[in-house]
C-alpha cells in the first residue's frame, strides 16, 4: 500500500495566529452573547489588522458553567454538534466562507481527553470511557475500540467536508498519533491539506505541525521573565534549532518507594545518583493500521548508569531544563504524548523519548493565549501579556523567526474586563466577576475611542504588515536546520538593550531593535560591519520607529551606517519600543 506522511500546507510558515473566544469576542446582546454571526461582522477588522489565521475556541456543544462559572469550549458535551447558542450550522458555514474570502484560515479547538459526565455519548457508548479528569469523563483511547476510533476520525473530517475548516488545535494531548495521521491523510485525499497545532507537543511530522506553547513569552501565571527571547530573540532561536540549549535529566521511581534523581547533589551520601549520557537520536517511521497513513517520530536516546539493578521500576521521568516532563507510565499523566520507552541491562538503562519539536518542524512563539490568568493570578493585574508594549509584541513575537500566536484584544491593549459570572476558581469557586482567566475577557470595543488604544492598534497593524510584506526575509526557523538567514547584531548604547537582530536575503536586510524602557528614549548604534560591505551603497528605510529629519529614507554607504545613531522612543508610546529598518544594497545601475 502507498503509506504516506502528509506534510502541512505551504502557507503554514506565513501564518499569524489570532485566538478568539467566541462568546466574549463580541457582545451583541450583553456579556457571553457572542455568536458566529456577530463574529463575522468583525472580519473586516481582522482583515485590516492583518492576521491570517483564527484559532477559534468556541464552536461545539458545551456546558454553560463547568469551568470558571462560564461557557467554555473545554467543557465539551458533544464534539460532533454545533452549539446552538452560537448559531446554526448554516451561520457557522457562512462565517468560515467569509473568513476565507478575506484570506483568513479557521482552526478549531479539539478537546481530546473526553466529554462532560452528562454527555449523551457516555450513555450511548459507556464502553468508550475509562476514568476521568478535569471533572469530566475520559475516552478510553488505548482500549482497542474500533468504533470510537472511526467516530473520532469521521467527526473531524465532517468539519472539513461540511464547513471547510483548515485545521485543528489539540487541547493538552494528542493521545492517538495514528488517528490524527489518518485524519490528515483522508483530508488530503479530499483535496484539503490541514494544519494541526498541538498545545504542548510533541510536534511530529505527519501528526502535528507546530506547538501553541512553542516558545512562550507568557504563560498561565504571567510574563516569562527568565525567557531568553525577551533579550536575545535571534540568538535563542538559532540555538533552539540545533538543540544547543537543551539538556535532559532523569528521575527513577522504584516500586519500593526509592527515588533516584540525576539532579541530586548529595553524591557523597548513601544514595546512588544516576549519571545521564546523551547518545544522539533515532528516527522511526510509524505505519498506521488503516488509510495508507504514516508519520515519523524522532526520539532522543539516553544512557543512564548507576541505577538500582535489584529494584523494580515503577516510572521513569525525563526532564528538560524548561521543566517539560516525559513519563514511562501513563497513570495519572495528562501529557501522555511525552512517553518514555526504556530497556534495562544490569545496572544501566537505555531510555528513548520523543523530541518536543522534531527535525523539520517550524518554531512558534506565543505572546499570549486564553490560559493566561490561571487560578491564583493576582486580582489587581491584567492577564494580557504585552499591555501596550510594542517591544514585547514586535521584537519577541510578531517579527521573530517563529510562527506567532496571540490572544484577541492584545492588539489594542484591551483593558481586562471579566465576564460578570467569571469566577476566580477553576470549578466556579469564589466571587463571580472576580476571575482573571483571559478566556473570560469581555472585549469592550468602545475602548477604541481612546486615542492610546487606537495608537496601539495602528502600531500593531504596522508591525504585522512588516511581517506580511517580507515573507522572503521573515521566515520561521526550522528544527534541525543551521542557518545564517537571521542573526544577532552587535550594538552600542548607553543602556543595556535586547540584542538587535536582522534577516538577510541576497541584497536585502531587515533589522529589528527594541527599547523596553517605558520612561526614556535611547540612542543606539548598530554594528553592520558583518552584514554589509563597507563601501556598498545602501538605501535605508525606517519601517517602524520615529525618523529624525531626512531619515525616513536615505542612501548611505555601509561603513557610515555602522556609525549612525538611531533613536528608539520609550516603549508603550506611539511608534515607540521598537525600531525596524530595511536596508537594500544598491547594485550598479539601480541608483
Amino acid at each position: 500500500m502507498d503509506y504516506e506522511i502528509i506534510d502541512a500546507p505551504e502557507y503554514l510558515e506565513r501564518l499569524i495566529i489570532y485566538e478568539i473566544a467566541t462568546k466574549s469576542f463580541t457582545s451583541p446582546n450583553g456579556p457571553e452573547s457572542g455568536t458566529f454571526a456577530s463574529m463575522e461582522e468583525k472580519l473586516p477588522y481582522l482583515e485590516e489588522l492583518g492576521i491570517n489565521a483564527v484559532w477559534l475556541t468556541g464552536h461545539q456543544l458545551c456546558d454553560k458553567s463547568h469551568f470558571y462559572n462560564i461557557w467554555t469550549e473545554y467543557a465539551c458535551i458533544r464534539p460532533d454538534c454545533i452549539d446552538p447558542s452560537l448559531g446554526t450550522e448554516a451561520e457557522f458555514r457562512h462565517f468560515v466562507e467569509s473568513a476565507h474570502s478575506r484570506g483568513i484560515k479557521i482552526f478549531l479547538d479539539v478537546i481530546t481527553h473526553g466529554v462532560m459526565e452528562d454527555s449523551p455519548l457516555v450513555k450511548e457508548h459507556p464502553d468508550w470511557f475509562l476514568g476521568g479528569s478535569w471533572g469530566m469523563r475520559d475516552f478510553d483511547w488505548y482500549g482497542g475500540h474500533a468504533d470510537l476510533d472511526a467516530w473520532w476520525v469521521d467527526t473531524w473530517l465532517w468539519y472539513i467536508k461540511e464547513f471547510g475548516i483548515d485545521g485543528y488545535r489539540l487541547d493538552v494531548a494528542h493521545y492517538r498519533n495514528d488517528l490524527w495521521a489518518l485524519i490528515r491523510r483522508k483530508a488530503a485525499d479530499m483535496g484539503k491539506k490541514i494544519v494541526i497545532i498541538a498545545e504542548t507537543g510533541p510536534a511530529i511530522p505527519g501528526v502535528t505541525d507546530i506547538l501553541q506553547h512553542g516558545e512562550a513569552v507568557s504563560h498561565n501565571h504571567g510574563l516569562n521573565h527568565s525567557f531568553r527571547m525577551l533579550h536575545d530573540a535571534a540568538g535563542y532561536c538559532r540555538d533552539r534549532q540545533i538543540r544547543a540549549n537543551e539538556r535532559w535529566e532523569v528521575k527513577i521511581f522504584y516500586e519500593d518507594g526509592t527515588i533516584q534523581d540525576s539532579r541530586d547533589s548529595s553524591w557523597f551520601g548513601k544514595s546512588k545518583v544516576p549519571e545521564v549520557i546523551f547518545e544522539g537520536d533515532v528516527t522511526e517511521k510509524i505505519v498506521c493500521a488503516d488509510g495508507c497513513a504514516s508519520y515519523r517520530i524522532q526520539k532522543g536516546r539516553l544512557r543512564v548508569e548507576n541505577i538500582h539493578d535489584e529494584k523494580r521500576i515503577q516510572n521513569i521521568q525525563v526532564i528538560n531544563k524548561a521543566g517539560q516532563v516525559w513519563n514511562s507510565s501513563r497513570e495519572g499523566v495528562l501529557e501522555v504524548d511525552y512517553t518514555v520507552e526504556y530497556t534495562k541491562a544490569k545496572n544501566k538503562l537505555t531510555v528513548y523519548f520523543p523530541y518536543r519539536i522534531q527535525d523539520g518542524q517550524f518554531l512558534s512563539v506565543q505572546l499570549s493565549c486564553h490560559d493566561d490568568g490561571w487560578v491564583g493570578f493576582p486580582e489587581e493585574e491584567s492577564p494580557y501579556a504585552a499591555k501596550g508594549s510594542r517591544y514585547l509584541a514586535g521584537y519577541t513575537t510578531l517579527l521573530a523567526p517563529a510562527i506567532p500566536v496571540f490572544m484577541s484584544g492584545e492588539e489594542f491593549n484591551a483593558d481586562y474586563r471579566p465576564l460578570p459570572q467569571l469566577a476566580p476558581g477553576l470549578y466556579g469557586e469564589g466571587e463571580p466577576g472576580k476571575g482573571r482567566w483571559l478566556y473570560g475577557s469581555w472585549i469592550d470595543w468602545e475602548q477604541l475611542k481612546n486615542p492610546e488604544k487606537t495608537a496601539m492598534l495602528e502600531d500593531m497593524k504596522r508591525i504585522i504588515q512588516i511581517r506580511r510584506a517580507h515573507p522572503h526575509l521573515i521566515r520561521p526557523g526550522k528544527m534541525g536546520e543551521k542557518t545564517d538567514r537571521f542573526c544577532p547584531v552587535d550594538y552600542d548604547a548607553e543602556e543595556i538593550l535586547p540584542i538587535p537582530y536582522c534577516y538577510r536575503e541576497e541584497n536585502e536586510v531587515l533589522l529589528i531593535a527594541a527599547n523596553p524602557d517605558e520612561e526614556k528614549d535611547v540612542w543606539v548604534k548598530l554594528d553592520l560591519s558583518q552584514i554589509l560591505q563597507p563601501e556598498s551603497r545602501c538605501r535605508v528605510s525606517i519601517l517602524f520607529g520615529e525618523a529624525q529629519e531626512d531619515e525616513a529614507e536615505f542612501v548611505e554607504n555601509g561603513i557610515n551606517l555602522s556609525e549612525h545613531k538611531w533613536l528608539i522612543r520609550r516603549d508603550k508610546t506611539s511608534r515607540g519600543g521598537l525600531l525596524v529598518l530595511k536596508i537594500e544594497e544598491i547594485r550598479k545601475g539601480q541608483e
